[in-house]
């Protein structure tokens, strides 16, 4: 009995651990083990009994996807980043794990391909040697980077310690292995003691709540409130279906008496986002404390955009930011693509960035009250400080004059372009022009960085009403300086100078002096303490879903109501820790189960359901999801297939995709309609490296069409983005190689060719899709090709024309939504042979010819003196 508690205890301590911890005890041989965690492993139910069982379930399979990311990296070592170490050193731990932790001191330059700099979250391997096969990581030394300082230098924890007898490290190497960042904010969520949230309960069983009367009142909005709500939601033209939506969300969330999750199904062209940014932009003037979530950074990046070009469309032009304060992004600067000086708006939302600029804004020593007071004296008594600056440097010169040492002498000698700036005596006009210019649009510039950074709740409209008086007030005088400050009769007693002191006295000055020299805000040294101000005063934050692992209470307060787009795209897991955000009464999840799922990449986690979202499993559970109907992005002909077959017909096409100019213009003279099937029989399935296949004579046919499509918009000067789609990353490589960069790199940016798997273009769209299904049999098997969502992302981001190339034959035979395809195609008239064209026939021919040499040759080879000639 006392032995199973004392290994109770030890797997409740293991479980505790950080994963990291987790990963630093397997050996090459656990990474090599499929079955590591198979006794821990069982399919993820529908219900769950308790908080402590919801959580627990997830953990082997998490450490599974780990272990499996993790085999994979190791299997290919050869082709995994590698940085060369110049030392290592002991790193003061105190308070730390047990782990040693040691300060990685980088070489300049990596030795394999392009530079890899570690970053925070990647778990590596350090080598004696540089490794090229797994035998080479033993001894296996796991680190995991917890702080990296530009390339030159990293902070690990490692699985051991490691000896640091000699002047070069034993270790000469590190290998990048994986990303451990976002497996890690999931593990933590999981592992949270702490978490409070009563929102977890309600996702644990079937909606019991489903029918229960709502006696709140109304939106929980009243007065000019509820008049700009519904003034934001009309100005959006949105459909009854989207209105509706927004509508539910804000009633939610003044819910009091229950937690409610609310769905939104949103499938493919119906509006998601553009709803999902009112939604947001309602909250926002609502004053809701809303977090926001999305799977990817390019997805919560997407939405953020949006959310601001709304913000945009209504913002005064005199200060078109102001309001910006009470939004924040906060993520990864590079993996959401934000250049620290790029142009974008996301720059003024993105936490990171407005952290460094409130910093300088409140420096003690040179901050915006500094600069203010300092222009203020300035403009004071500008004559005296003209007057002063001639007396120093008249100083200065009869100073040097008198000054008979030699190292003088020669220093002056040295500095003789410098001496000519210093001792020359500028006019009254050149010192005060020079003076005021710079100071002035700093000024300026902190201006509008104040009315952006700050939160509304601290800079008042009437502050930003004085600061665009005041902007407005410099700019006139610079103005005055620039048409006088080098006449002649600019000095003190003429005409000029008396209208210069009129404009600094009766203008510039009396509205710098209305300006707030202070505000109401704590000490903001630190950055962390920035930060903390930032998410506590912002009532929309942004983030990864991962991210929200970061939201504690201390850092962001409460929190009024959670919004997660593109749920169905997210592991249920990875959902836990925006269910935990503190305060949390109310979530709004946006998406589509019939799309694509999150990427599991063990295939029993897959089957274990490991994957599937929360989104899902609450529509399985009987919870109410209301649809989006109305769709924006394709035309009837290609829209009415995926209806019918994933939606039951319940989407109308709006009007806007209804025939259009673009249409008529484009199909003209081609033979192929808007929606097509184009039968390549003859094609040959082939199995490359990674086992994924790929298609030549597909891949031939395909290359005639582009040169067509191509050649239409060149003609026509139309505007034309394509997209050749596979379900097989074998099949993109193949048209990537065959096509190369020959569209990339035009100049003319009317046409645009984008090639991806179909997992790469969930959420985007392109005029015209062209679909490669690859698989060519006899006996219709078309293994991952029959999965209904991937068929459905692929079937739904055409605009105006899809074609489907494949093999009629095989996917008739397949049993699967490709042969209900092929039977719709043939009833509508839209089935074509492309043995029927000629120039698709020779191209078919000519991967046939190729095909055969290529075989034949390869056969010679592998059979050497038997075939040779």
């Amino acid at each position: 009995m006392n032995s199973l508690i004392d290994r109770r205890r030890v797997m409740e301590s293991n479980e505790k651990s950080s994963l990291y911890d987790r990963v630093f005890s397997w050996s090459i041989k656990d990474i090599l083990n499929r079955d590591l965690h198979k006794r821990q492993r069982k399919t993820i139910p529908d219900r769950f009994r308790s908080v402590d069982e919801y959580f627990q379930c997830f953990v082997p399979h998490l450490l599974e996807e780990t272990r499996t990311e993790l085999f994979s990296s190791v299997k290919s070592l050869s082709r995994s980043p590698v940085f060369e170490i110049y030392s290592i050193a002991t790193r003061d731990s105190s308070g730390s794990s047990t782990n040693k932790s040691y300060d990685i001191a980088l070489k300049g330059s990596a030795t394999a391909g392009a530079k890899y700099e570690p970053k925070c979250g990647d778990l590596i391997a350090l080598t004696e040697e540089r490794p090229r096969r797994i035998d080479d990581l033993n001894p296996l030394l796991l680190a995991y980077v917890f702080k990296a300082n530009g390339g030159d230098q990293i902070s690990v924890h490692s699985s051991k310690s490691i000896p640091l007898a000699g002047l070069e490290p034993q270790f000469r190497f590190g290998v990048y292995l994986m990303g451990l960042t976002t497996n890690t904010r999931i593990w933590n969520a999981l592992h949270n003691e702490s978490a409070t949230s009563s929102l977890i309960h309600s996702v644990l069983q079937a909606n019991t709540l489903a029918t229960e009367e709502c006696f709140c009142d109304g939106t929980g909005v009243e007065g000019c409130q509820s008049q700009r709500v519904l003034d934001i939601i009309r100005s959006a033209k949105l459909n009854s279906s989207q209105e509706t939506a927004i509508m539910g969300c804000i009633k939610t969330r003044n819910c009091s008496h229950k937690n409610t999750v609310k769905l939104i199904w949103g499938p493919p062209g119906t509006g998601k986002t553009k709803t999902v940014a009112t939604l947001l932009f309602a909250l926002l003037n609502l004053k809701c404390k809303t977090v926001v979530c999305a799977p990817t950074n390019t997805a919560i990046v997407e939405v953020t955009s949006r959310l601001l070009a709304l913000f945009k469309e209504t913002s005064s032009s005199e200060h078109a930011t102001y309001g910006l304060g009470s939004m924040v992004l906060s993520g990864n600067r590079d993996r959401m693509g934000i250049k620290k000086n790029g142009s974008s708006l996301l720059l003024d939302v993105f936490l990171d960035e407005r952290i460094d600029k409130l910093g300088k804004l409140f420096s003690p020593f040179c901050g915006w009250k500094q600069k203010l007071e300092s222009l203020v004296n300035f403009l004071d008594n500008t004559e005296d400080k003209y007057e002063r600056h001639v007396y120093e440097l008249k100083e200065a010169q009869r100073w040097k004059e008198e000054s008979e040492e030699e190292d003088f002498e020669e220093y002056f000698e040295e500095e003789e372009d410098e001496e000519e700036e210093v001792f020359n005596i500028p006019t009254f006009g050149e010192f005060v022009k020079k003076k005021f210019d710079g100071a002035s649009e700093e000024i300026e510039k902190d201006m509008v960085d104040l009315y952006t950074h700050l939160p509304k709740s601290f800079i008042s409209a009437e502050h930003v009403k004085y600061m665009i008086a005041a902007r407005k007030a410099l700019q006139r005088v610079r103005y005055f300086l620039q048409q006088n400050a080098l006449r002649d009769d600019f000095k003190k007693g003429s005409f000029r100078f008396d209208c210069f002191n009129r404009l600094i006295r009766d203008d510039c000055l009396h509205a710098l002096l209305l300006l707030p020299a202070s505000f109401e805000i704590a000490d903001l040294l630190e950055n962390q303490d920035i930060r903390t101000f930032c998410l506590q005063n912002a009532h929309i934050i942004l983030c990864t879903a991962s991210g929200a692992a970061e939201m504690n209470p201390e850092r962001i307060g409460f929190v009024d109501l959670v919004v997660v787009d593109e749920a169905a795209q997210l592991k249920e897991c990875e959902s836990v820790a925006a269910l935990q955000l503190p305060g949390l009464r109310h979530a709004v999840l946006i998406g589509d189960e019939y799309q694509l799922p999150a990427m599991v990449h063990n295939e029993e986690s897959e089957n274990a359901k490991f994957g599937r979202s929360l989104f899902e499993r609450l529509v399985k559970l009987g919870h109410n999801k209301h649809l989006l109907n109305v769709q924006y992005r394709m035309h009837p002909a290609i829209s009415r297939f995926p209806n019918r077959e994933f939606y039951g017909g319940r989407i109308r096409d709006a009007e806007i995709v209804q025939e259009s100019s673009y249409q008529r213009r484009f199909l003209q003279g081609n033979m192929f309609g808007s929606f097509s099937f184009i039968n390549v029989g003859r094609g040959k399935e082939e199995f490359g490296d990674g086992h994924s296949p790929k298609n030549m004579v597909e891949v031939a046919v395909i290359s005639e069409i582009i040169p067509n499509l191509f050649k239409v918009s060149s003609e026509r000067r139309m505007k034309m983005s394509v997209g050749v789609v596979s379900p097989y990353k074998g099949q993109v490589r193949a048209f990537q190689e065959k096509i190369g960069d020959k569209y990339s790199s035009l100049s003319d940016k009317l046409f645009t060719l984008n090639v991806r798997s179909v997992d790469g273009f969930q959420g985007g769209e392109e005029d015209v899709i062209i679909i490669s299904t690859v698989r060519s049999n006899g006996n219709g098997k078309v293994g991952f090709l029959s999965n209904r969502q991937r068929a459905n992302v692929a079937l739904t981001r055409a605009r105006h024309c899809l074609w489907v190339i494949g093999n009629q034959t095989t996917l008739a035979l397949s049993g699967s939504i490709w042969a209900n395809l092929i039977s719709e195609s043939r009833t509508r008239g839209c089935f074509y042979d492309a043995v029927d064209e000629k120039n698709l026939r020779d191209a078919m021919n000519e991967a046939l010819i190729e095909d055969v040499t290529s075989s034949f040759g390869s056969f010679s080879i592998r059979n050497g003196r038997r075939n040779a000639w």
